[in-house]
């Protein structure tokens, strides 16, 4: 399992930080994109990890990158399981030892950028403030547009491309 962590996420963690400029093969098992996102107050926060390709959003309670790694597991397992892809969970390869790396690609880190502003204003709502609400969040993530490519209307959604390799699996 390839993770790759922003700079701050590297320094607050105390985890060093290695290049790999390699691209994913293929779609699975592909890579994690980990950020920090807190509360306006900063008194919840959270790591949210993005998959590459597919754009699945999991948040993992806690500050610290090394010690989220079981919490990805888990709670990727459930948010794919609760969606109906159940079926693409063994290819994420969520169960092989994490490597981790830093960010290489510009536009997965504007994409999670944006992601962190809205799902920091949805950890600042009042009844957002335990984790098994976390999972409203990531369902809200779930079906969020996303720009794809460099054209200006290349738009999909984590669902479509799941879909896809729903086919594809199949």
């Amino acid at each position: 399992m390839i993770i790759r962590a922003t700079q701050y996420l590297y320094r607050l963690s105390g985890v060093p930080s290695v290049k790999n400029t390699e691209e994913p093969p293929s779609p699975f098992p592909g890579e994690w994109y980990a950020n920090f996102v807190e509360r306006f107050d900063g008194r919840y926060n959270a790591i949210h990890f993005l998959h590459n390709p597919t754009r699945v959003s999991v948040l993992v309670p806690g500050p610290f990158l090394d010690q989220s790694i079981a919490g990805l597991r888990e709670r990727a397992a459930a948010l794919l399981m609760r969606k109906g892809y159940g079926r693409l969970l063994f290819q994420y390869g969520l169960l092989s030892p994490p490597e981790f790396y830093s960010t290489n690609s510009r536009s997965i880190l504007a994409s999670m950028n944006q992601m962190r502003y809205e799902i920091e204003y949805h950890l600042s709502m009042p009844e957002i403030n335990k984790e098994n609400n976390l999972d409203r969040i990531e369902d809200i993530e779930f079906e969020t547009i996303i720009r794809t490519g460099k054209k200006l209307m290349d738009f999909t959604t984590p669902v479509r491309i799941l879909d896809e390799l729903m086919s594809k699996f199949s």
